[in-house]
């Protein structure tokens, strides 16, 4: 992910057009598919355009065809990239198989051609101007996979969870993840439970505030033990996310 947060699946249908699913971009100033000989900003910068097709507006989760302009040929192409312009930036890229061996299409992510991308999910929610939740629920394991995502300082840190649906206060009594980096620049991802608006404290009835699931005993039942794992974490470009995964239980 980069500050464009560029993601999607790619697929070359034919000889003249490819497709691309699950797309996310964020708006640039004069961005183009580019193409190119290889990935290093020297073969970039002698890269062409190649597609009519416009990326002036900000995509989500969109899926739609791409027809090449009728001088470009795929034997010409190496690397599909999307370009910006004035600022000589690469918002994302895939770098094509071997084309020329029979084969209906080549696939790749527009990250780095990984089959089993950690920031990539079947659902998105834009829950602020900053802040994006991303989640894929994987009923047959009893998980959800979620990602959170958005432009923080570097001591900032982001948080996400349930709140009980008996509860008339809102969060009170929820579950909640935190993630983030450490000054270390360590990513972590950690659970909390939240019973006051106040900082975790030891009273005469147990742990009181918003503290972490591991202070709690497994069997008592309003507290859950720490049941989220970090999956994966980056940061560039004022750009964080953060993928955990995490057991739900369903009824």
């Amino acid at each position: 992910m980069i500050q464009h947060q560029v993601r999607g699946v790619f697929t070359v249908l034919d000889d003249c057009s490819f497709r691309v699913s699950e797309f996310d971009m964020l708006k640039g100033s004069d961005v183009h598919w580019w193409g190119s000989i290889g990935v290093d900003f020297e073969n970039m910068t002698k890269g062409f355009v190649l597609s009519d097709h416009k990326l002036d507006t900000g995509f989500r989760n969109d899926s739609f065809a791409v027809n090449l302009r009728k001088n470009v040929s795929w034997d010409l192409v190496k690397v599909v990239s999307i370009w910006d312009v004035p600022t000589a930036s690469d918002f994302g890229h895939v770098v094509l198989g071997n084309l020329g061996d029979g084969s209906e299409a080549s696939e790749g992510m527009m990250n780095n051609g990984s089959g089993n991308e950690p920031t990539m999910f079947e659902n998105c929610k834009k829950l602020s101007r900053d802040f994006r939740l991303r989640w894929t629920l994987r009923a047959e394991d009893n998980l959800i996979d979620i990602g959170l995502e958005a432009g923080t300082a570097i001591q900032d840190y982001m948080a996400f969870g349930w709140a009980n649906p008996e509860s008339s206060t809102p969060m009170l009594g929820g579950d909640v993840v935190v993630t983030g980096f450490t000054d270390e620049g360590l990513a972590f991802a950690d659970d909390y439970y939240i019973t006051r608006y106040s900082e975790c404290m030891m009273t005469t009835e147990g742990f009181q505030g918003v503290c972490p699931d591991s202070f709690y005993e497994p069997a008592e039942a309003d507290a859950l033990v720490n049941n989220t794992e970090l999956i994966y974490a980056h940061r560039k470009d004022g750009g964080v996310i953060c993928s955990v995964s995490a057991d739900v239980e369903f009824s």
